[in-house]
């Protein structure tokens, strides 16, 4: 195949790809047709990655428009086909799409197993944007059990996401969910605030398809809030957007809506014909979650039009797709709309005797004895029946519940003694390594004792002898040049005593300590050490046992660069952040290979902020210097 011909192939594939980006909030349809187009292309042209993407594009439509069981069918197909081709980048994406189909089915367990692959796939491969989309999500579940709380917290960890990529959209979708949360709580005026932010960022945008969710909500806050006749006029205005969309689900929530408006309003005819449309859309989308209300309110709707017969056959409907109700007061009310119904039916039946064979006296009330007897025993029958069908049910939703029960429960014990098990050895591993640097600490500590009690006492002593001596003897240059070295050796001798145990930094300060002993060095060595510390009244007022810390990694860190390092020239800064110290020392030395066996210095340096929940991170290659950065906590 020609080059020209490849870059033709991959032409038509792009401009199919950008037509259905372009439509995909504003044209449903030709967003659709485009894609499909998109997948045949690919598939003709044996590119499998086209392919998953035009597969993807189908799902996320189909969920958008609420054909969720297309979405289940087309992201399953991606799935498959990026993990047959090993790709991981794309699955976090479908993964919430998957989720967010099977919420809207009703099917909370699969859909929250489906979130929890995509947080899983997003960290995996550091995408952010899907990882708060997750969020996003899991915070509508929570919102449809009534935990707002928790709902708020998703919505704060998807927020913070979005800002740190700068993800506009995302946090407007956020802003919109606080609002539902908002809307849920009956905080009507706080809900619409947010709504009204959302909408006109979204009609600028040209997004129709979010435009239509928020209409939504405002109008079933105005049913909420009784006002039925506003709420009517907005629910037919956003009900020809979503049909001009072809928004199933939407289409049914809207009127599911104008039903109760008109019911409420008192319009039976007009409140039964929106309900019906919205239960014929709901079955064929396999949309359970309005059915046993909608049920219910074309019961009451028939009950009052006096068609008793209507009226029980939807109670009957409503009691099967909602079994956790109540069963004594679902057989309480069947019976009373069978009685009016039989009563009705006995009516007719003696008035049609009356006029076509004019029955005595004596043979209509045989009659009516027969239709009693007829009418208790249906009833008996019927109650019977509805009761063992309820009680079947009940147990055996009891018994599936259970069962779940006891696999979580499990799941959950296992995972909870797994973790007991690593927080054990992660506290047994850093108890050693606190006892092991105690004993570090209190063997310098003894070291410098002697060094300052004993020889320290001795040289001193030495000291002031020989300056009696050069006292009487002034023009003796050699006596001279032994006072002076003795006098060096008391310095550094104090100095190391110091170094092995240095007084409490609160006392002298930690940053004018540290520049003293960097000092020495430099002194002593020919490393040129540049030192930044900043600031230093807010480093020094630290706890002087995470300063002791502080001052052993960089003494180790130094004395690392002068023995192995071979550097003319090193840098030691220390910045104090809000909630944490940073640390970094570079060097312009010989370097090292990371996957060298690291030496006891850098062991200690690790193990030392192991305990004080420190990090480290290390920058080196042969020949072009070590970048050593380190991070503490000071929270």
């Amino acid at each position: 195949m020609s080059i020209s011909a490849q870059t033709t192939e991959d032409k038509l594939l792009d401009s199919l790809s950008g037509a259905y980006s372009r439509n995909l909030h504003t044209k449903p349809q030709a967003a659709k047709e485009a894609a499909l187009q998109w997948l045949k292309e690919s598939r003709r042209l044996n590119k499998n990655l086209q392919e998953a993407q035009a597969l993807y594009a189908l799902g996320n439509l189909a969920n958008i428009m609420g054909d969720y069981k297309s979405t289940i069918k087309y992201t399953n197909e991606t799935i498959a086909l990026l993990k047959a081709s090993n790709i991981e980048k794309g699955l976090a994406a479908c993964y919430n799409i998957l989720a967010s189909a099977y919420k809207s089915l009703g099917e909370y367990p699969k859909s929250i197993d489906n979130f929890m692959e995509c947080l899983r796939y997003a960290r995996l491969t550091n995408n952010q944007v899907q990882e708060a989309n997750a969020y996003q999500n899991i915070a509508t579940l929570y919102l449809l059990q009534k935990d707002y709380k928790k709902s708020a917290e998703n919505l704060d960890r998807a927020a913070e996401l979005y800002r740190i990529k700068g993800d506009v959209d995302g946090e407007f979708t956020t802003l919109f969910n606080f609002a539902n949360i908002y809307k849920e709580q009956g905080k009507f005026e706080q809900a619409r605030k947010h709504y009204q932010t959302v909408l006109e960022y979204r009609v600028k945008e040209g997004n129709n398809a979010v435009v239509a969710y928020i209409n939504i909500n405002l109008s079933q806050m105005l049913v909420l809030e009784g006002k039925c006749r506003e709420a009517i006029i907005a629910l037919k205005k956003t009900l020809v957007l979503l049909e001009e969309l072809k928004f199933h689900s939407d289409i049914v929530i809207v009127l599911n809506d104008l039903g109760l408006c008109e019911s409420k309003l008192g319009h039976t005819k007009s409140a039964i014909n929106y309900f019906q449309r919205a239960l014929a859309i709901g079955e064929k989308q396999s949309l359970f979650q309005y059915k046993s209300d909608i049920y219910k309110n074309l019961a009451q709707l028939y009950e009052k039009e006096n068609n008793y017969r209507k009226a029980l056959e939807f109670y009957k409907k409503g009691v099967a797709s909602v079994a956790e109700q109540n069963s004594l007061d679902k057989e309480k009310y069947v019976v009373e709309i069978q009685e009016r119904y039989e009563t009705e039916l006995k009516e007719a039946k003696i008035q049609l005797l009356e006029k076509e064979q004019k029955l005595s006296d004596a043979e209509l009330q045989k009659a009516e004895l027969t239709v009693k007897r007829q009418h208790v025993l249906r009833n008996a029958l019927i109650a019977g029946f509805i009761l063992v069908l309820i009680s079947l049910v009940i147990l055996r939703l009891s018994y599936v519940k259970r069962l779940r029960i006891q696999k979580e429960l499990s799941v959950q014990q296992e995972k909870y003694a797994k973790q007991k098990l690593s927080e054990m050895m992660k506290d047994h591993k850093l108890s050693v390594i606190e006892r092991y640097q105690e004993g570090q600490d209190e063997e310098r500590s003894r070291l410098a004792r002697e060094i300052h009690d004993g020889i320290g006492s001795d040289l001193a002593s030495i000291k002031i002898a020989f300056e009696h001596y050069t006292e009487q003897h002034e023009e003796d240059l050699k006596s001279k040049r032994i006072a002076t070295a003795i006098s060096n050796a008391c310095i550094d001798l104090r100095s190391l005593s110091h170094q092995l145990h240095p007084l409490p930094f609160s006392k002298i300060g930690f940053t004018s300590f540290l520049s003293d002993f960097i000092n020495q060095v430099i002194k002593k060595s020919d490393l040129n050490i540049q030192t930044y510390l900043f600031p230093r009244e807010d480093i020094d007022l630290l706890p002087d046992e995470l300063l002791a810390d502080v001052y052993r990694i960089v003494q180790e860190l130094i004395n690392n660069i002068i023995k192995h390092a071979e550097a003319s020239h090193a840098d030691v800064q220390l910045t104090k952040h809000k909630d944490h110290l940073n640390i970094v020392v570079n060097d312009n030395g010989k370097g090292f290979q990371k996957s060298k066996k690291q030496g006891i210095g850098l062991r200690n340096i690790k193990e030392r902020l192991q305990k004080i929940k420190g990090t480290l991170d290390i920058d080196s290659n042969s020949g072009h210097g070590t970048s050593i950065t380190i991070d503490i906590p000071t929270n």
